[in-house]
């Protein structure tokens, strides 16, 4: 190898950061926000990245940040089980999700998926009365609307699925 040449590379090497260095730029950066593009123009514009290193750094401690944010999260949320179901029973009933949001504040995401957990639970009980309204030949989403005080939705939807499986 040529003198210049292996000069140069030393050179090279001896100007790139180490990894300490680099994990030093990305907590810096990530410490101000958690958005993968904000995280990757900071350690462009203010640690001298290039674009083609940034880019994965910011989107890899992205995904880091917000999975340590939803596991706090859960956390949380666990450390009050005992209150939630206390709250779900409180709010049990064709209506839990509007309950569970408008009196005690739950996130419309865990709202939906506990009103869709206890659905789930009652799926032998749903069955016998989406039976017992088809059998009497009426319009079976009136039906379990109004003898049953199903949600709406879920009324529609058996109605809609009734009629598919009528067309084929």
């Amino acid at each position: 190898m040529k003198p210049w040449l292996a000069a140069a590379l030393l050179l090279a090497v001896a100007c790139g950061k180490s990894e300490r260095e680099r994990r030093g730029d990305i907590a810096r950066c990530s410490a101000t926000s958690s958005d993968a593009l904000e995280i990757q123009l900071c350690l462009e514009a203010n640690r001298g990245w290039k674009e083609a290193e940034a880019g994965p750094a910011a989107a890899k401690r992205a995904h880091e940040l917000d999975s340590l944010e939803a596991s706090r999260a859960d956390s949380a949320w666990a450390v009050g089980a005992a209150k939630r179901r206390s709250e779900m029973r409180e709010c049990a009933g064709p209506q839990l999700v509007r309950c569970l949001l408008v009196q005690f504040g739950w996130p419309e995401e865990r709202a939906k998926a506990a009103s869709d957990s206890v659905w789930r639970a009652n799926a032998a009980t749903h069955h016998r009365e989406i039976v017992t309204c088809a059998r009497q030949r009426e319009n079976v989403s009136s039906c379990l609307l109004l003898r049953y005080q199903w949600p709406t939705e879920r009324a529609l939807a058996v109605d809609d699925s009734i009629a598919r499986a009528k067309m084929r």
